[in-house]
């Protein structure tokens, strides 16, 4: 209970202890009385590990009292615990890693309204000249943000101020609220891979996936609706391995085959839009991705599929009917390999530049190994 001295009569006195000389030496009587405020005591904790899983070095704590508007915004380095007194209301409570400032790869929009509040993805154009994406515009892979959203009622004890005399013993009407607050991770990571016929003559490849959401709305946790395309860099192949067509001599020797590899990457990503999370809400072209690959003899050769059907969510095999907004932060997997594809990318023959009519030779790999391929 906070509390302060009021003087009901005795101008011009400039301390208590002042006040209380006077006392003693008149024959007047002054009461001292005390106030309470009314404010509620409010404890917050962060509970950034269980499902974030990483330590903020500063955070932002944003709330809306008695409606949408912001009334109140605090960035601090003191990222475990905050205490603050409130006067009565509702608060809708808004609290993120760094601020907004401090991101690099999104902005943010509608920064006065809690329901209106959003992050939106920066973009890129490919601007290098005669590049096989040209002038296509990318998305930034989102950097780690983290955000907790809760409202919470904070009661009306008092009307304004309350007096007593500074004899009476306090009556503690002081409201002390606990609000726990565990961050939710506002990112994800798209892992893809992909099998390869002819690997051998592959010297590097770069790639794209258009309709991926742009970005969040901070106070719901979904995905905007709006989507873009993300660039797909840092491949690694690995697995390379002979496979048998099956064709056979009549002693069933087998007379063919091919030379086969996976090829994989990840990236950041808001995921997939609002409404479309599950499979069964997706057309296959709700997602496109462009695979180009760059051959041993320099000539390059592109393979384009529709996903939308075979990107999803950690868990979603296409009967699940309920999409929960805390599912958002799920990994999401896309292998693209027969039957699910019709045709697994086939490089054409290609020698090495330089060369001869002499074939390539192939050394062989590790099925543990991982090479990095892209440029």
């Amino acid at each position: 209970m906070h509390s302060m001295y009021r003087l009901s009569s005795l101008s011009g006195l400039s301390s208590l202890s002042t006040l209380l000389l006077a006392l003693l030496l008149t024959s007047c009587r002054y009461e001292v009385e005390l106030y309470d405020d009314g404010k509620s005591d409010i404890n917050m904790t962060f509970d950034w590990m269980t499902r974030f899983r990483e330590y903020p070095d500063g955070m932002s704590v944003i709330m809306a009292r008695d409606g949408d508007a912001f009334t109140y915004f605090d960035a601090t380095n003191s990222v475990d615990a905050m205490r603050l007194r409130l006067e009565s209301g509702e608060y809708k409570l808004t609290v993120m890693n760094r601020t907004f400032a401090e991101f690099g790869t999104m902005q943010f929009y509608q920064r006065g309204s809690h329901d209106g509040l959003y992050a939106q993805s920066n973009t890129w154009t490919q601007n290098q000249e005669q590049a096989w994406d040209e002038g296509r515009i990318y998305l930034d892979e989102p950097e780690r943000i983290g955000v907790a959203v809760d409202t919470f009622l904070v009661p009306h004890t008092i009307d304004e101020y309350e007096f007593r005399p500074w004899r009476d013993m306090p009556q503690d009407n002081t409201v002390h609220l606990e609000l726990p607050q565990v961050i939710q991770p506002m990112t994800t990571t798209l892992r893809i891979r992909c099998k390869v016929i002819n690997i051998q003559y592959m010297r590097a490849v770069e790639g794209y996936i258009a309709g991926l959401a742009d970005g969040f709305l901070l106070n719901q946790w979904w995905r905007r609706t709006q989507t873009g395309t993300i660039k797909l860099e840092h491949w690694q192949s690995s697995d390379r391995k002979w496979e048998y067509t099956g064709a056979t001599r009549a002693d069933d020797t087998p007379t063919d085959s091919i030379y086969t590899g996976w090829i994989h990457t990840e990236v950041e990503t808001f995921g997939l839009p609002h409404g479309r999370e599950l499979l069964r809400w997706r057309t296959p072209e709700a997602n496109i991705i462009v695979l180009h690959f760059t051959l041993i003899d320099g000539t390059t050769i592109n393979f384009s599929y529709p996903v939308g059907k075979l990107i999803h969510y950690a868990g979603d095999d296409g009967l699940t009917e309920h999409f929960d907004r805390s599912d958002v932060s799920l990994e999401l997997d896309l292998e693209l390999v027969a039957p699910f594809i019709a045709q697994e990318p086939a490089l054409p023959y290609s020698q090495p530049e330089g060369t001869g009519q002499f074939d390539a030779e192939v050394e062989p790999w590790s099925e543990e190994e991982d090479i990095t391929i892209s440029f």
